[in-house]
């Protein structure tokens, strides 16, 4: 639904990850420059970059993740989710990080070809593995709005502000009172959304 927005999430969290990288992690030119690239917005030397590091270190789990998005931004939806799936296969088993990112994409690939249920899963297998990470919870809320369960997506953007008290969860919360017109309903969410503002 929010192609673009997911876009940018996905690159915002790629420069996070980038800079918390470990001695475990892959360190060779091609796979740091592709991901610095993706950064920047170039998407056609990430992608020129990341093959090249794919073909010449095919068990390397973080370029696949990288490529699912590159592949999502193309409009590949098919060839993003193999991506992030062989990623989810190649990555360490210890770097949480890592696999709740390749669950997390997987859920935003699933969310924008409406597949809402199996998005849900990957979400919450992402927040499993780092429940204290602001974007899945919000990305999840969307999923929930978007699969008409308005007190979960409630919930999820209760917890991203829990997480970050400067969450920007207005919009979402808005999409909510439209979604969901009952009187009831529409008192809790403007409720939950003063307190997010009280708290900033």
């Amino acid at each position: 639904m929010k192609t673009l927005t997911s876009i940018i999430v996905f690159c915002l969290l790629a420069i996070a990850q980038v800079s918390g990288k470990t001695a475990a992690r892959p360190d060779s030119d091609n796979y740091i420059k592709g991901v610095e690239a993706l950064n920047e917005g170039n998407i056609e030397l990430a992608y020129k970059l990341l093959n090249e590091e794919i073909n010449q270190n095919p068990d390397n789990g973080y370029a696949h993740c990288y490529m699912a998005l590159i592949c999502n931004a193309c409009g590949d939806a098919k060839l993003a989710l193999q991506a992030a799936t062989t990623g989810l296969e190649l990555l360490p088993a210890d770097d949480a990080e890592y696999l709740s990112f390749a669950h997390y994409t997987r859920g935003m690939i699933l969310m924008n070809a409406e597949d809402y249920k199996d998005a849900e899963t990957e979400l919450d297998e992402a927040i499993r593995l780092m429940p204290n990470d602001l974007d899945n919870y919000m990305a999840r809320a969307e999923i929930h709005l978007n699969n008409g369960k308005y007190e979960d997506s409630l919930s999820d953007l209760e917890q991203a502000v829990r997480i970050d008290s400067r969450a920007d969860v207005y919009d979402l919360m808005m999409e909510l009172i439209q979604a969901n017109p009952d009187p009831a309903f529409f008192d809790k969410v403007t409720n939950s959304l003063q307190g997010a503002t009280a708290a900033r």
